[in-house]
């Protein structure tokens, strides 16, 4: 069980923990309370989540983090269908801040879409009721008599036509059911939309004009700017720093100790931390320049904390180590004796974020009240976490969500929240923006856990999988008895076993992008193909065979695997990029054997599947590879998606081409490198992102739906597919194995 740490009790922090896993907070996206309003409350609230003023466009509550996925747009577009307007009259608008109407969801997982379907559809059917209802008392008509059409209530004769507008104020008399009445309410909903409809991102002209406020540009009279030197090290203190030269700056004002912060993650044995602010010396000044400066100046000794400086070799042989003592978490079947035996190990490193708008907070700490101006995925996780921690009442504490220039799971961690109110405390109680450089962003990151996997497997003669051992060390930041690897194929013999390696770990292993599936996709999908090599199989139809049973397996005891929707994107993909038809070196185009040689390139096609289960959604990949000597182009991607009714199919095919960028990202050129017990990167510099010469040539999206299903999670479907799909590729083109990342060839 999980102690309890510096006011974060054990309820706050698995609602935190079970999110930023992929879970669920069930409050979230349902009203706070009747009554309760936002400050800008002009106008009628009808029923939840819809406000119309006295003129202008109605207003849509968006209670979802807006980080550039495009949730805001597929949630007004969900209830917009519903309450029988077009798009054109709704305006979204981000709640402004905790405490008032609406709870703020935690936005993660790939469950914004997915969790919000009904909760936004019976939100939307209560405020046309309203409507019709209001409607109907008027022309004293039964409700059954009226209908609703493009934002009228039309009623049983001719001339009998008023708008929501006109009818808003009565509509909005009708208190509203309480929040556990609203989960029993069961209005009548219209017919689900069609999926493929479309609309563009409703804040993309903003943002491209350069109009859309994010966090970072955050400003209130009187404020004070921050910048903290931290220490390297996780766990590091301060012994001793100098700040002479540093108040000598022009505009710094003071310079004062940050105490860090250790939140314990929960049913990891020995204690390892969920998420950490670190210990550092900040720099206060009337601008970041200043701060900057004044940073620059600073002389800090830092006392290192117990354990190992490890570099990279050092910490990649003590996780390899670790695979020793794993636990078995998972088995079913029983193990038989004889055929061939096969065994690999994979390692997956640690990952940046690197959001493009880097970490930052403004906090005003007044010794009573906290507010906070932040981009926050989880904005009343983070209230409550606060309050618990810095002793003042829930109704004491608000959290401003902010837009935010990229998520990927780091901003659900408070470590920038708890850094800049103890600075405002320390400035004298006035509000003050931390404003993280680029190099701290990388340096102190909450990483994508490392992951070192040991896979074992038995084929049979016929080619069938008598066993598969799948043991692996992982920095990771929860309990990994709720799930384990989403393996979802037949064999005679399977078994998981784990070892935490957050404990022992020099940097914060957290949520990134796809969380687990990024290490599990990449060793199994990999090894399914050397499998399929082994057996003389192609590898598409090995993988079709060992689905042929049609039953759902079990992953832990949070989720099964659904066989038959894996291989239906198989058999998709297989069938879109023409696997199996000849390959043309100048279009990379595929063959059955995947490689077909020039006499100066290569070129290769690889495959893999693998579900998202946080989103209930499915993918395939297929990726074609021409290779020169070490270097390779990617010249055609190809994924199928499960994901689902898809609500905004432009949105939809967007996320899934930017997950294969973010993915390409990471295999191409990602990976966190350790010296002396540090992060060794620096800026993007030596970890770049994926630039336009890098790719694809062609991206082909296709989704598979079935009628009547609702909306599955997207956001975190495609990255896992990249890596093993292009590894396979380069294999297929070259020989070459490649079971690390980032990927390098020989």
């Amino acid at each position: 069980m999980m102690k309890r740490s510096a006011g974060m009790t054990r309820r706050n922090a698995v609602k935190l923990m079970a999110l930023a896993g992929g879970g669920l907070l069930l409050e979230g996206f349902l009203p706070a309370a009747r009554g309760k309003t936002t400050g800008a409350s002009a106008g009628a609230h009808v029923g939840y989540f819809l406000r119309i003023p006295p003129e202008g466009p109605m207003e849509f509550a968006l209670t979802q983090h807006e980080m550039g996925q495009g949730v805001g747009t597929s949630l007004a577009m969900i209830f917009a269908q519903e309450l029988g307007v077009p798009m054109a009259a709704l305006r979204v608008v981000p709640v402004a801040e905790t405490g008032g109407r609406y709870v703020l969801s935690g936005t993660g997982g790939s469950n914004s879409v997915k969790d919000s379907w009904l909760p936004l559809r019976r939100g939307a059917a209560l405020a046309r009721q309203a409507l019709v209802a209001a409607a109907a008392r008027r022309w004293q008509c039964d409700s059954a008599a009226c209908t609703v059409q493009a934002g009228h209530v039309m009623g049983p004769l001719p001339a009998q036509r008023l708008s929501f507008g006109a009818l808003a104020a009565e509509a909005a008399a009708d208190a509203p059911p309480d929040r556990e009445a609203f989960r029993k309410l069961a209005p009548p909903l219209r017919e689900a939309p069609a999926p493929g409809g479309s609309h563009p991102n409703v804040f993309a002209e903003a943002i491209v004009r350069g109009e859309q406020p994010y966090g970072i540009d955050t400003a209130i009279p009187g404020m004070l700017h921050a910048s903290v030197e931290r220490s390297p090290r996780l766990g590091g203190k301060v012994r001793s720093f100098d700040a002479s030269r540093a108040l000598r700056v022009p505009g710094v004002r003071a310079v004062v100790l940050i105490e860090g912060h250790v939140a314990p993650a929960r049913n990891v044995v020995p204690p390892a931390p969920y998420y950490s602010s670190k210990d550092g010396v900040a720099v206060i000044a009337t601008s970041t320049w200043a701060a900057l400066q004044g940073r620059r100046a600073l002389t800090v000794e830092w006392q290192a904390p117990a354990g190992p400086a490890y570099d990279s070799a050092a910490w990649e042989a003590h996780a390899a180590g670790l695979l020793d003592d794993a636990v078995v978490l998972g088995e079913q079947g029983s193990a038989a004796e004889g055929g061939r035996e096969m065994a690999a190990e994979y390692v997956y490193p640690f990952q940046a974020h690197a959001c493009m708008e880097p970490m930052n907070c403004m906090a005003h700490h007044t010794s009573s009240r906290i507010d906070v101006w932040v981009g926050a995925q989880s904005p009343n996780g983070w209230r409550d976490g606060l309050a618990e921690l810095f002793k003042l009442p829930q109704k004491d504490v608000v959290v401003h969500p902010c837009f935010s220039g990229g998520g990927f799971g780091r901003r659900f961690y408070m470590d920038t929240a708890i850094e800049a109110v103890r600075i405002s405390a320390a400035a004298g109680h006035v509000p003050v923006k931390v404003t993280w450089t680029r190099e701290d962003d990388l340096r102190h990151d909450h990483f994508h856990p490392y992951a070192h996997s040991r896979l074992r497997a038995r084929l049979d003669a016929d080619g069938t999988l008598a066993a598969w051992h799948h043991d692996e060390a992982r920095a990771y930041f929860a309990s990994a008895r709720g799930e384990i690897p989403w393996f979802g194929y037949d064999a005679g013999h399977v078994r998981y076993a784990f070892a935490n390696a957050q404990s022992g770990s020099p940097l914060q292993g957290g949520a990134w992008r796809s969380v687990v599936a990024n290490h599990w996709a990449f060793a199994q999908e990999c090894f399914i193909d050397e499998l399929a090599h082994a057996a003389a199989r192609d590898p598409v139809q090995f993988r079709l065979a060992l689905l042929a049973g049609g039953a759902d397996k079990p992953a832990g005891d949070r989720y099964k695997v659904s066989q038959a929707r894996l291989r239906r994107v198989v058999e998709r993909a297989a069938q879109l990029a023409g696997w199996g038809d000849a390959l043309s070196a100048a279009a990379g185009t595929g063959t059955r054997t995947g490689t077909r040689a020039t006499a100066d390139m290569a070129t290769g096609r690889g495959f893999a599947v693998y579900p998202y289960l946080h989103g209930d959604s499915y993918c395939a990949m297929v990726i074609d590879v021409a290779v020169r000597g070490t270097q390779f182009q990617i010249t055609r991607v190809v994924a199928v998606v499960d994901c689902g009714l898809v609500v905004n199919a432009d949105g939809a095919r967007q996320q899934v081409e930017g997950g294969i960028a973010w993915g390409l990202s990471a295999a191409l050129h990602g990976g966190i490198r350790l010296a002396d017990g540090a992060v060794a990167n620096a800026n993007f510099h030596d970890t770049p992102v994926l630039r336009h010469a890098d790719m694809p040539r062609r991206i082909e999206v296709h989704f598979v739906q079935e009628p009547g299903a609702a909306p599955c999670g997207l956001g975190e479907i495609a990255p896992p597919l990249v890596a093993p799909a292009l590894c396979n590729a380069l294999f297929a083109a070259t020989g070459q194995r490649i079971r690390r990342l980032p990927v390098a060839l020989a």
